[in-house]
């Protein structure tokens, strides 16, 4: 076998290596068996110095360059630069629904080198989520909590990716240590019996961890993170009782719905394809990285909004309590923060200093 070695050096972008073979010269086809001289020529039997062995044995053979792949974590997310890598690495984050945006989302926090995943999700790929989904064909059929987790396990084997085939519920009762351990929470489950219970057992935890809670408006017109942390505010403080937001960016004058009716009986979906839903999942994964690498103290809602061509093409138009805060606007997509705890909220029992006046 030839001898590998690796050579380091320190240049302004960091540490750089290279490899290099020295072949063994046992081995070598240009060198008859015949014509070698001992390695111990001039020298009494076991008394040969090592530095003259090793000049001898290698000194007739030439250096190799080789091709050197680092695979290590930390380059592989960031080159071994990004100062955010070390402390994704360590970071665990349960995400709670596989669907078209919360599979995009944990695909984008293992790209970001987040060190442990748990995917949870009680449904089955099927064709119709194929065209808006990171699973493809031959996922069909399987639970895309378990064919997710194994493709981001492959995809990434120095990171850690789990799978739960439940529902939250089923986690809530049985496995509440899991999410007690998780550094930030995502639901997506497009569920709000799952997610209003999710807030009420994070009350009741205190909220320790921040729990990031992602839904999107019709035709994927405007995206919703509410991230809840720290002292301040609920889902609920701006959620009503049925699960409708208080606060909607487009308004459908023509009657627009949120859901679509399939050809089959009771099947009903969001109609708007995986580009325009990349604007909310990119906008949703960033969220995610703020809330792990900078936890906020007081909880607060990142909008996403499309373009007002878009909007006006499909018949919509922005609110008057979109209009009203933040005006209008022409030309691309727009994102703005604001703080979530402006009401009083039966669920969390917060009255704020707006309201008393």
């Amino acid at each position: 076998m030839p001898l590998a070695v690796i050579l380091g050096a320190t240049g302004r972008g960091g540490v750089g290596l290279v490899g290099v073979k020295v072949p063994n010269p046992k081995y070598l086809k240009s060198t008859p068996r015949s014509t070698r001289e001992p390695l111990s020529k001039g020298f009494r039997p076991g008394h040969t110095p090592k530095p003259v062995l090793l000049a001898r044995f290698f000194g007739a053979g030439p250096v190799i360059r080789s091709s050197l792949q680092r695979a290590d974590a930390m380059w592989v997310h960031g080159r071994g630069s990004d100062s955010r890598t070390e402390r994704l690495l360590g970071a665990t984050v349960v995400l709670i629904g596989c669907g078209s945006v919360g599979a995009p989302i944990a695909c984008a926090l293992a790209q970001a080198g987040v060190g442990r995943l748990v995917l949870i999700d009680p449904e089955k790929l099927s064709w119709p989520n194929v065209g808006r989904h990171p699973l493809g064909a031959s996922a069909v059929g399987r639970h895309k909590s378990e064919a997710l987790a194994e493709r981001l396990q492959a995809d990434f084997p120095h990171l850690q990716v789990e799978h739960r085939v439940c529902d939250l519920h089923y986690v809530l009762a049985n496995d509440p240590n899991l999410l007690e351990a998780a550094d930030l929470i995502v639901a997506a489950t497009g569920s709000w019996a799952a997610e209003n219970a999710l807030n009420r057992w994070h009350l009741a935890q205190g909220r320790v961890q921040p729990i990031l809670y992602s839904w999107t408006e019709v035709h994927a017109c405007a995206g919703h993170g509410v991230a809840i942390a720290g002292e301040g505010g609920c889902l609920q403080c701006h959620i009503g009782r049925t699960g409708t937001p208080a606060f909607r960016v487009v308004d459908w004058p023509d009657g627009g719905d949120a859901n679509w009716e399939e050809p089959a009986c009771g099947a009903h979906y969001q109609p708007y394809g995986p580009v325009e839903l990349n604007y909310v999942t990119a906008m949703l994964s960033e969220l995610a990285l703020d809330c792990l690498l900078t936890p906020p103290s007081q909880s607060f809602s990142r909008v996403l909004v499309t373009s007002a061509r878009r909007i006006a093409d499909l018949g919509g138009r922005l609110s008057e309590a979109w209009l009203s805060e933040y005006g209008e606007h022409h030309s691309g997509v727009r994102t703005v923060d604001w703080p979530w705890s402006h009401l009083r909220c039966t669920a969390c029992g917060e009255a704020h200093a707006d309201e008393a006046a």
